[in-house]
């Protein structure tokens, strides 16, 4: 139960100083890092360092930024602490748990780790943690490293002068930035581009259907000549009458007949009308 101090008289209440720096330290301190235990447990032992705190104090510290599924890999040391090393017995367990082997971070640093959305350095960071553990050399971890990136940016990088890890580091993420509002300039101007395009499709697509509307008319048209054609009867010829047969006759009685006034040789209209 907390104590009642107004601090009038008696110098203050003794614990309240110790109260707001354990409130203080509290909101410091991130939720634990099951991803990284190693790395929580640096970053809360750095900052508990000027507090001077004592064992009991950081054993409640850490148990109180556990989640749901770090509290069940300590159930036991929670429902019965050991009597001394409180701290050291929670810690253990954790890193225990979910702290990597060498081999699996050695299998991602070879296979897994990729650029992603990070920066070149960023990279190089976390392949750095994971080669901790492995006895990774330098020179394979730079090879490791830049093989991870573009190849705009390995081009640059593999004819730089300054191989210094570091130094690639920088040069390789001034190349990504420099590429990143390249690419916004270009998406801002995406826009216009996209509708001058839609409508340049829009009437190429309007002109084709047209032309395939005209080859139809035409092709229809085609086929109804060729069927007209094949069904209209052939004319019968008729045999062509020549000066010398017996029923030639001159231009005026065969348009005239017998009203014809004029005649003209050849003629057999005198022949015929004499039969």
């Amino acid at each position: 139960m907390p104590v009642d101090c107004d601090g009038e008289g008696n110098g203050g209440c003794p614990g309240a100083g110790a109260e707001l720096a354990a409130l203080g330290i509290t909101s410091k301190l991130p939720e634990f890092w099951t991803e990284m235990p190693r790395v929580w447990f640096a970053q809360f032992e750095t900052i508990m360092a000027p507090q001077k705190q004592g064992d009991e104090a950081k054993y409640g510290l850490v148990i109180s930024k556990l989640g749901k599924d770090a509290v069940k890999q300590v159930t036991d040391i929670i429902v019965s602490p050991p009597a001394t090393h409180k701290y050291n017995a929670i810690k253990e367990r954790l890193l225990a748990v979910y702290e990597e082997s060498a081999e699996r971070q050695f299998q991602r640093l070879v296979s897994e780790v990729e650029l992603g959305d990070q920066k070149p350095s960023q990279l190089l960071r976390r392949m750095r943690d994971l080669a901790r553990n492995s006895h990774v050399t330098e020179k394979a971890l730079h090879n490791l490293w830049i093989s991870r990136l573009p190849d705009h940016v390995r081009a640059v990088l593999m004819v730089s002068q300054d191989q210094k890890l570091d130094n690639l580091a920088a040069i390789a993420d001034k190349i990504m930035e420099g590429r990143s509002a390249e690419v916004s300039e270009i998406a801002a101007g995406q826009p216009q581009i996209m509708t001058e395009l839609l409508n340049q499709i829009s009437k190429l697509t309007m002109e084709v259907a047209a032309l395939k509307s005209n080859m139809h008319r035409r092709e229809q048209h085609r086929d109804y000549g060729r069927n007209r054609s094949r069904s209209r009867p052939r004319s019968i010829s008729r045999p062509r009458i020549t000066p010398d047969n017996p029923k030639w006759l001159c231009k005026y009685h065969l348009r005239y007949r017998h009203r014809a006034r004029n005649c003209e040789s050849p003629c057999n209209w005198r022949k015929q009308s004499e039969n």
